[in-house]
């Protein structure tokens, strides 16, 4: 008897685990078909011919005639290639910039002892809870009338070489770097600076992925900061670019939905490449 009310109750319990389980597919499926969607508008939305309507009710999904004349429109009247190599060089010179100063001010927060070490790292994370649309109006007045570089490319590197998220992100995956490595280089007598480069960072590569994933995309989409920097319309970024699409009382949603597949075909090659380091750099962070 105890025998079968012990495979009645495992019975029971593989019922219940299967149903949690059921319960919590569908509700990612749901999730997954909310995320894809803007996605998957946009794809049918650049595929529109001048006949489908865009925004009619019940929605047109499917184009009824499906045309790439958009992609080829946008190419004529923008320059892509100028504000695509625009935007790629402000996007490398501020990933190397923001991950070098990152982890520089990463590691002696996490390996060094000195006075003020966790005040002044809860003092940067502090600055995360801080609109950065706030520094807006600061960063213009540092830029145009101290540092004297607004109009150029540079305004929109300099700005971003500090991220206190990108701090705090490799300062949890330092803390997971044994202490031992670090001990026994100082004993050989290696300096910090070669300890950090030669056995800290790389420990951490998929870390050092993550935060250059996440600095790349939010350069390559900004859009408010440059609109404020920028005026010579060769030195304008891909998303400012794309902008002058728009009309001052009308735009052409299909001519913008194609510009911006253009713009995010780069972030996920890329993505997909680092995909890899940027989860494991993830779930590093998480448990450190």
């Amino acid at each position: 008897m105890a025998t079968i009310a012990r495979s009645q109750t495992l019975a029971n319990r593989s019922r219940m685990t299967l149903s949690s389980a059921a319960g919590w597919y569908v509700v990612l499926g749901i999730a997954s078909v909310v995320t894809i969607f803007p996605f998957f508008w946009l794809v049918t939305t650049a595929l529109k011919g001048p006949n489908d309507a865009v925004f009619s009710f019940p929605p047109q999904w499917i184009p009824y005639e499906p045309t790439l004349h958009n992609f080829t429109r946008v190419w004529q009247q923008i320059t892509v290639w100028r504000f695509f190599l625009n935007s790629l060089f402000v996007a490398t010179c501020t990933v190397i910039l923001n991950v070098t100063v990152s982890a520089l001010a990463a590691y002696p927060l996490a390996k060094m002892r000195f006075p003020g070490r966790e005040l002044i790292f809860y003092s940067l994370l502090a600055t995360l809870i801080v609109p950065l649309e706030l520094t807006y109006v600061p960063g213009y007045i540092l830029a145009v009338r101290v540092f004297r570089y607004d109009d150029t490319l540079w305004s929109l590197i300099f700005p971003n070489v500090f991220s206190a998220f990108n701090i705090f992100l490799l300062r949890q995956a330092f803390q997971a770097v044994p202490n031992d490595l670090i001990d026994a280089a100082r004993i050989d007598g290696a300096s910090e600076l070669r300890i950090w480069a030669q056995i800290v960072l790389p420990t951490v590569r998929p870390s050092l992925a993550t935060a250059a994933v996440f600095t790349g995309v939010t350069s390559w989409n900004a859009l408010l900061w440059p609109s404020l920097m920028l005026r010579t319309r060769e030195i304008y970024t891909l998303p400012v670019g794309l902008n002058t699409l728009r009309g001052m009382f009308s735009a052409d949603f299909r001519l913008i939905a194609a510009g911006t597949i253009i713009a995010i075909i780069p972030i996920l090659i890329g993505f997909i490449f680092a995909q890899r380091y940027f989860v494991s750099g993830l779930s590093g962070a998480v448990k450190g």
